[in-house]
């Protein structure tokens, strides 16, 4: 078999996009991926890489090797609208006949992971500080005579304690969101029965929609058995129902229905809180969104639950919406694929 066949077939193969241009800029060969991510009419074959690319650096490196004929090998990042790329440029000369190969590495998704791992780590440095920098203050306090009122000590204990309980809170939250995302936490899916799960769930949280003056009910007809991990299941109610009486002002209400849909059991949690502008829609799954962050946090949330919650119904491949508008509430659905 021909060497030229042989390689054409690896180049052709290959997850990197090759284009090869002569001494002019003029390309002479291109792969399989590098058409794809920049198609051209008619191919490429013929045509000057100035119609082809427009990124600017990577042009002017290009015209500096054209130049100079030769020089050392080079790397550069250049993007192409949202798409990023790591481009390896190397000259090449065979019997005086000059031209240059570029090697174009798609590392868009390697940079969508850099930017995620940086707002990671600056939104948990930004949820830890503020407990901290309360616990430190008061602490700082009382070390300097603030134990002599028994009264104020109580006070003071009181907010270090609910900062610490804030802290303790998120960093459980980040330990379940790493290990649902890395898929360290594995879902064991079995029969089970969703209405005791929404039975128990809602009983758990009957005082603490009481003490608000908030009503909580299920309304379930006769449904399948799904298949699913109760104790993630647990979890998605537990963030919901959560979600829905932090957010419902006194005298609302909040229903969980649930219902046999084709193939499965579809679960709304439905409240009459304060509601979400269409605009958010689309960001509350993320980690650490919030609408209203003051509110939030004031209330005690991590920002982390939705994001728990998406993870969880993910690995039961199934599927998660919600529909809201500001005043009218919110109602989260998700939907589960019957056992069996």
């Amino acid at each position: 078999m021909a060497k030229t066949l042989i390689l054409e077939t690896i180049a052709s193969e290959m997850p990197t996009g090759v284009i090869v241009l002569d001494k002019d800029g003029v390309a002479l060969y291109a792969n399989t991926f590098f058409l794809k991510s920049f198609p051209a009419d008619g191919g490429v074959e013929g045509k000057h890489i100035r119609s082809i690319i427009e990124n600017a650096n990577l042009l002017k490196t290009i015209d500096s090797f054209l130049e100079k004929r030769g020089g050392s090998s080079t790397d550069i990042e250049m993007n192409d609208g949202s798409r990023h790329f790591n481009a390896h440029i190397v000259p090449l000369k065979d019997k005086g006949e000059f031209s240059l190969l570029l090697f174009l590495q798609d590392i868009t998704e390697e940079k969508r992971v850099e930017t995620i791992k940086k707002d990671f780590v600056a939104n948990v440095s930004h949820e830890l500080r503020t407990p901290l920098a309360s616990i430190k203050g008061y602490s700082e306090t009382l070390l300097d005579g603030g134990m002599d009122d028994k009264e104020t000590l109580r006070e003071f204990l009181r907010v270090i304690d609910r900062h610490a309980t804030r802290m303790a809170r998120l960093i459980d939250d980040l330990l379940v969101l790493s290990r649902l995302e890395s898929h360290q936490m594995a879902i064991v899916s079995a029969p089970m029965d969703l209405s005791e799960l929404i039975t128990s769930s809602i009983k758990g949280f009957e005082k603490q929609a009481r003490d608000k003056g908030i009503s909580i009910a299920s309304d379930t007809d006769e449904l399948p058995k799904v298949s699913g991990d109760r104790d993630r299941l647990e979890q998605v109610m537990v963030n919901l129902l959560d979600n829905a009486i932090k957010y419902t002002p006194s005298g609302g209400e909040i229903k969980v229905r649930a219902e046999k849909t084709d193939g499965g059991v579809r679960v709304d949690v439905v409240d009459t809180g304060i509601g979400i502008p269409a605009g958010d829609l689309p960001r509350i799954f993320e980690r650490f969104y919030r609408v209203d962050k003051a509110r939030s946090r004031e209330l005690g949330g991590t920002g982390l639950g939705l994001a728990i919650v998406k993870h969880i119904i993910q690995g039961h491949n199934g599927k998660l919406q919600v529909e809201s508008a500001p005043g009218k509430g919110s109602c989260f659905s998700f939907f589960l694929k019957s056992a069996g």
